[in-house]
């Protein structure tokens, strides 16, 4: 089964009042990184998802950071909502925005994110943003800064804030009238959207408010095949027994094919089953959790600390091969809002980026503060591939293991938690939960 992951988008938008001096001009943009048609890896090594310039500490700091992230979002969200972000793509726009932050409000970014070393931190995104990798499996990072065309900007902005935008994040340059032209700036802005995220996310904004100065962008889009497909006539209709009430929907099925597999401990009288399954020609693998018997994925989750969230993904790549009797994964169409994105983000420590009294984003022009966060995610999953993306938008203003013998059954079936992480840095790029299918 090929599976597309289509990308998290985020956007800034800058609102400022008063100007410094000097403007940044325009620069041609270069596309989204990370893919060559010919695979490239270091050392002459023909392995795949070759990353730049890897260092383990610096790589390590990103992948804690993000994985951290991930964690605390989620436990923020809705337990009776199916769920879908992409803490690396949130990760990296928050890291874009932090570039232009002093004091307190970066101080606030950098333990959101679990920055410590700023350096070794943009030295690891630079890093994975170009990983070389091979067609069949890969993932695609692009950003862009777009700014108020005629607004004096300050002197101190290119060196500050936009060479190492580009030097990080590779970032492409535009301006813009938003004043003077808002909706064919609009409809460029959405056009970038829809060509970094292959047309899954065709508009990011409706609307562009005439006030607005800076627009912050960043896209990730993965695709790959599955290692092991799945086969169209083994898909049939099953019921899903959701939060809301039991469906028929279409299940894959698979049978007697070797995945990574493990079952924890009984909490509460029941464990959690999880398997990985991995891309072809890829580290990167989709692992999804169940429960063990009929309990709540959710609340058995939830039970669970960072820590040991943490050590039940790690568990799978450690875990044998077992030989899984029947797999079924449901074929799912989803697309996903976080509501009150301001509120969970506040909460998380990101306070004084939404305070227009102590908003501190002097770096790339004085009394910005952010006014809003919106997040948008669609993944779709059948036979052919998987589809999945997301947007972001903010908004800145002024002022038990089995006996060997026994047959493994994995049904997802009922209400589970997946992620797409990249075992060979321990990175979530995706992350999600369904608990009910249409």
């Amino acid at each position: 089964m090929k599976k597309r992951v289509c990308a998290l988008l985020f956007v800034f938008c800058m609102f400022v009042g008063t100007a410094g001096c000097g403007k940044p001009q325009p620069e041609a943009p270069s596309g989204p990184q990370g893919h060559s048609d010919v695979p490239q890896t270091e050392n002459g090594d023909t392995g795949d998802g070759s990353i730049v310039s890897y260092d383990d500490e610096e790589m390590e700091l990103l992948r804690n950071g993000v994985n951290t992230f991930a964690y605390n979002l989620y436990e923020r969200l809705d337990g009776e909502e199916n769920v879908f972000f992409s803490p690396y793509s949130l990760c990296s726009a928050l890291s874009l925005l932090n570039l232009g932050a002093g004091t307190e409000t970066k101080e606030e970014l950098d333990i959101l994110m679990g920055i410590t070393d700023a350096a070794a931190w943009n030295n690891a995104m630079r890093a994975y943003l170009e990983t070389q990798w091979q067609d069949d499996t890969f993932v695609l990072t692009a950003n862009s800064i777009w700014m108020r065309e005629g607004k004096e900007w300050a002197e101190e902005i290119e060196a500050d804030f936009l060479n190492p935008a580009k030097d990080f994040y590779r970032s492409e340059l535009y301006e813009s009238d938003f004043a003077k032209d808002p909706k064919g700036a609009l409809e460029r802005i959405n056009k970038w959207a829809s060509d970094n995220t292959e047309g899954m996310i065709p508009q990011v904004l409706n609307e562009l408010p005439a006030d607005t100065a800076m627009i912050l962008m960043n896209a990730v889009y993965f695709e790959g095949k599955w290692e092991a497909p799945f086969m169209e006539e083994d898909t049939y209709e099953q019921i899903f027994a959701g939060t809301a009430g039991e469906k028929e929907v279409e299940m894959m099925h698979q049978y007697n094919e070797y995945y990574a597999y493990v079952e924890t401990d009984a909490i509460a009288g029941c464990g959690i089953k999880g398997i990985a399954l991995p891309y072809e020609n890829s580290p990167l693998v989709m692992k999804i959790f169940i429960p063990d018997g009929r309990g709540d994925i959710v609340s058995l989750f939830d039970a669970l600390s960072i820590e040991e969230k943490e050590a039940l993904l790690d568990s799978l790549d450690n875990a044998d091969r077992e030989k899984i009797t029947r797999l079924t994964i449901p074929k799912f169409t989803m697309e996903q809002e976080i509501k009150g994105l301001n509120a969970l983000l506040q909460k998380m420590g990101m306070k004084t980026a939404f305070d227009m009294d102590n908003a501190d984003f002097d770096k790339i022009a004085e009394e910005l503060y952010v006014s809003w966060v919106l997040h948008k995610a669609k993944i779709e999953v059948n036979e052919q591939g998987t589809k999945a993306s997301a947007v972001t938008t903010i908004v800145t203003n002024d002022a038990c293991a089995p006996m060997e013998e026994e047959p493994i059954v994995f049904e997802a079936d009922r209400p589970f938690i997946y992620v797409i992480q990249d075992t060979r840095t321990g990175m979530i790029l995706f992350m999600g939960r369904v608990n009910n299918l249409d």
